[in-house]
């Protein structure tokens, strides 16, 4: 069983790529992010949907206490979100190098546990000639398991 059959098809993340082009690719294929091709032509990490709004939207210290924080937080002030900004800004700023990989011979119990030990919820097939195959979700998962058993 190859791993590919469970992986989504998607876009690739190149340099000079914005915000709303990663959101774009990543809403269509229902990813939390897409691999990241740097100038090499090689996958060198991953552009994601959480990295972005987590830097941008999130002071760090609401993070690093989020567990002291109510359901109402009317007194503290956090300055509105510039979507258009947001959109605009290129990812170049915001690649994580450390991307989930596999390769499509592995057996999904790796997966999971790569996945687990990386603490993401989705990670990406690149054979042995290191091309990117697509990216195996816990949900592309489910939904393949579901569909065999249906």
């Amino acid at each position: 069983m190859s791993l590919t059959q469970f992986a989504v098809p998607t876009a690739v993340a190149v340099p000079g790529m914005t915000v709303r082009e990663l959101f774009t690719e990543c809403v269509k294929a229902d990813v939390a992010g897409l691999p990241y091709r740097g100038a090499s032509g090689e996958i060198v990490g991953k552009a994601s949907i959480r990295h972005v709004l987590g830097e941008v939207c999130i002071p760090q210290a609401m993070i690093e206490h989020a567990r002291l924080l109510g359901d109402s937080i009317e007194g503290l002030q956090f300055p509105e979100i510039k979507e258009q900004w947001l959109l605009d800004l290129t990812i170049d700023d915001f690649i994580l190098s450390d991307a989930a990989t596999i390769t499509p011979a592995s057996p999904l119990a790796k997966a999971l546990a790569v996945m687990e030990s990386h603490d993401t919820t989705y990670l990406f097939v690149i054979d042995d000639e290191h091309n990117y195959r697509g990216t195996l979700s816990i949900v592309s998962l489910a939904r393949h398991l579901l569909d065999r058993n249906s």
